[in-house]
Parts: structure tokens; sequence; C-alpha cells
């Protein structure tokens, strides 16, 4: 049976946390990003210790808090320290990538159309909501999950996989082995057949010490980052996907520690991800770059510039991938800018106001949504602590007056669009609100889930709600497992979301 959850009163907010005044380290953390911890069971086999570089990404912003650790905007700390033999990897770092391992050596490249930037000189149009054009949950109803999406498919990985569905076809899915080298094998989960594939037994550069920490996928083509954490470097790869095979592999880019490692996302037949400087390295002082490549080709493209650092990582929607490029200007401004997989032009934008950071992004039937971790004394309507999103659908570039719904609880995952519903993660569960009703509802969580409860890994625009939990059932953790659910929408609608 579903666990429950403990019940709450909407109308309860979350305590407001102290607004920090310092950076953190990486622009790569919030897509998606959680604290759970893959830990060795006893009775397997100890890995080997992986190197000096410790948690591969440190943070001064960092939280301990269930599903939300994270940092903030691209900054370098040094919070590297050795790994625990029985701690070895956090999805968060996953997330980051190797924070410590990073560069750039560009692997050939053609010239593309790059964002300008504002200059000094120039007026900068941000977003501005007024206090009484927010609504959030307390002003809404809690109905029963059941009566609008049910499980469909239930499928257990290994214990500390992690997942991430970027479309309605496929997830990947990075799960560890039991040796030390290779560390993670990248396998495919097919929603329609719910069969699970391996297509990469071991990383590319296995001979050469490097491991699998990241991946993303479309239905076309399969990216992934390897990292050897010995020597500060890694390398990003693109292949073909068909027939759930993998083929054409290339390394589209690879550097060593004066870059962080990059985030990346796919999208369609387009493999995208972040360049950004370390702060503390020898191109401190360089642009951030998104650079894209077409699945099986190993030029890339550079899509966009940002000064110094993106606010979070790029995350991958409907039909484009979404980032939060630093204008260049001397206070910092981030623009939450859409890039179509089809062309990599810019789709859609929207300036926040001055030094306003989102640690989360996502894009769907009401265009942009982000999130904050901080809590800022001006912003107005967009001042607290959340998730925020249109109410209303928008045309692109038009984001003024319009009403806008605030997600008020500590954000941890990417926001989505299931049909007519915007889910969120919440404390512990998955929550789907439904605008125009002024509803909502808490999807149960399983027995024996870690302290996070259930992590949302669906992005943009899906048709099923896809959630990820580790599983401890036993104090030895010999049957800990991770469980991937996907809940599809019932035939009984509230109707149109946006409706008057």
């Amino acid at each position: 049976m579903p666990q429950k959850r403990t019940p709450k009163s909407p109308a309860q907010k979350p305590s407001p946390t102290k607004r920090k005044g310092k950076v953190g380290k990486s622009a790569h953390t919030h897509e998606g990003a959680s604290s759970f911890s893959r830990v060795r069971a006893v009775g397997t086999k100890r890995r080997k210790p992986l190197g000096s570089h410790g948690r591969l990404d440190g943070s001064s912003r960092t939280r301990s808090a269930g599903a939300g650790a994270s940092t903030g905007s691209g900054a370098s700390t040094n919070g590297a320290g050795p790994f625990s033999p029985e701690v070895l990897l956090t999805r968060r770092n996953l997330l980051i990538g190797a924070g410590a391992v990073g560069g750039l050596a560009a692997v050939g490249g053609i010239s593309s159309a790059v964002s300008s930037a504002f200059s000094e000189t120039e007026s900068i149009k941000t977003l501005s909501v007024p206090q009484d054009a927010v609504s959030e949950l307390a002003d809404f109803n809690e109905v029963p999950f059941g009566d609008y999406v049910k499980l469909s498919i239930s499928q257990r990985l290994p214990f500390g996989s992690l997942v991430w569905a970027d479309n309605n076809t496929v997830a990947a899915c990075l799960c560890p082995t039991e040796e030390a080298h290779p560390l993670n094998t990248i396998r495919l989960f097919y929603f329609g057949s719910a069969n699970l594939v391996e297509v990469l037994k071991k990383p590319h550069g296995f001979d050469d010490g490097f491991d699998i920490y990241d991946v993303r996928c479309s239905t076309d083509g399969v990216i992934w980052t390897e990292c050897n954490i010995y020597e500060d470097t890694w390398r990003i790869y693109t292949a073909q996907l068909g027939n759930a095979q993998l083929s054409n592999i290339q390394m589209v880019d690879e550097g060593d520690g004066n870059w962080q490692t990059p985030s990346i996302a796919a999208c369609k037949n387009a493999a995208f991800w972040q360049v950004i400087p370390n702060s503390e390295g020898e191109a401190a002082k360089e642009k951030a770059v998104l650079r894209a490549a077409r699945f099986g080709e190993a030029n890339y493209q550079e899509v966009c510039e940002s000064l110094r650092t993106f606010a979070c990582r790029i995350v991958a929607v409907e039909d484009g991938v979404v980032a939060a490029p630093r204008l260049n200007t001397s206070t910092p401004y981030y623009q939450l800018t859409k890039f179509s997989a089809e062309d990599f032009s810019v789709v859609d934008q929207l300036t926040l106001p001055q030094r306003m950071t989102p640690c989360n992004l996502g894009y769907g039937r009401s265009g942009f949504a982000f999130a904050f971790d901080n809590i800022y004394n001006y912003g107005e309507g967009i001042s607290n602590l959340g998730t925020y999103t249109p109410m209303h659908a928008v045309d692109p570039y038009h984001y003024e007056d319009l009403p806008w719904f605030r997600f008020g609880r500590t954000p941890s995952a990417t926001p989505t669009w299931c049909e007519d519903w915007f889910v969120v993660k919440s404390s512990r569960a998955i929550c789907g609100v439904h605008f125009a009703s002024k509803n909502f509802f808490m999807i149960d969580i399983p027995n024996d889930t870690d302290t996070y409860g259930e992590y949302l890994v669906s992005a943009g625009s899906c048709k099923n709600i896809v959630g990820l939990s580790q599983i401890t059932s036993t104090t030895e953790g010999e049957n800990d497992y991770t469980l991937l659910r996907v809940f599809a929408p019932t035939s009984k609608s509230l109707g149109d979301p946006f409706a008057n």
C-alpha cells in the first residue's frame, strides 16, 4: 500500500529562510538536483577509493533538505573533500558533473549565432509582478490524486539509479555497477513497452580512466558526460539512437579543471551542453557558452554566450531547451531563454529583476517557469522562495499583466506540465495543480522512501508524470532498490487549465 503523506493544511507555508549573501559554486545544479545519496549496500563489494576530488563539486550554498541540495550561480568554491567509502555519489553532484573536473579543448567547432548582450547604457526591461497578481497553494483545494492520475508502470532499478524523463518515449537511466570501474552504465527505459535496455556497458574512455557521470536522451540520440577525476578532465559524448542501440559515437568536447563540467540536455536531433569557466581557474574571466551539435556529428555550434556563468543548468523541453544566461552588465541580470532544437534560434525570452537568480527552469503551456531558493527584499510578487509560472497561456516575450502562481516549497526539481496539470515537487510528494478550477492533488509516496520522498524526473510538457524513489526496506541494505513510477492521466478531466 502507498505510504500516506502527513496531513497538511493548504494554508501552511514554509518557514522563510535567510537569504544567503554568498553565491555558490556551480551553475549546473538545479535542474532536477536532488541530494539522495548512493550508499553501498552491506555485503556488496567495496569500491576502490575515487581519489582526492571529493564530492565532485562543492558549494557555499548547499542545503541538506531532502531532495533539495543545491548551489547557486556558477561561481566556484572549494568544497572538495575525500569520498567516504560508504557514500559514493549524490544525485546533486552527478547533475552538476565533476565540479573539480572541467576545462576546454574544443573538438573543432563552427561559429554560430550568439545571442546579443545588453550594453551598460541600454535600459533593461525586467519582469514586474504585483503582489496581488500571485496565487498560492493556500488558495487551492486538495482533491484525490487517484481521480486524475493512475499508476501505469512500476519498475525496479539498481539502488542509487538516476533517471531523466525529458520526452514521452524514452528515459535516460544512469545505473550503478558493483565495481569501482566502470562506476555506472547507461540504460534506456521505454514507456510504451516498459522495457529497460542497457545501451552502454562501460564508458567510451574506459581505458583512459574515465567513468560515466551524467546522461540525457531524446528519441533520436544520447548525450553523456565522462570524467577522469584523477586527472581533472571531462569529455562530452553523443551518439545516434535507433532500435535501442547507439551508433556514430562522437566525442564533441573535452576539458580540464579550468572549466566546470558541463550540464547537458537532449531534444529531438540535438545535443546541448553549457560550458562555464571555473572562477578559480585560468579561464576565470572567460564567458560561458551554450553549445549544440546534431547527433552523430563531431562539430558543434556556439548558440549563446553568458557573462561568466549561467544561473542554473540547462533543461530540455518539448521542442527545445531553456537556459538562463547572464547579460553582459556589471549588475547581474539573468535572461530566461528558450532555444529551438530545430535551428538553435531564440524563440522566447524573459529577463528577471537584477540579482534574482533562478535555481530551476521549466517551460510548458504557461511559458517559462522558474524557481528561487532565496528570499528577496524586493521584486514584489516574485520576491519569495518557491516556483513561479503564469496562470495563463502566454505569447512569446509577453509576460506582463498576467496572473501568476507560486508553489511555496523549497524548490528541488524541474517543474513540468502533464496535460492540464502544472506539476512540481513538494517536500516529499509530487503535486499537480489545475489553475482554472483552483484544485491540486498530491501523489501518495511509496513505503520506505528516503527523506525526500518521491522525486519528479519529468521535464517540459509530458503525457505522463514520472517519479523516482530510493527504497531502503532493510537495515542491511541487501534488498534496497530504486523505484521508477509512471502515472498516466485518467479519463476524468477538469478541462482547460486557463479557462476563466
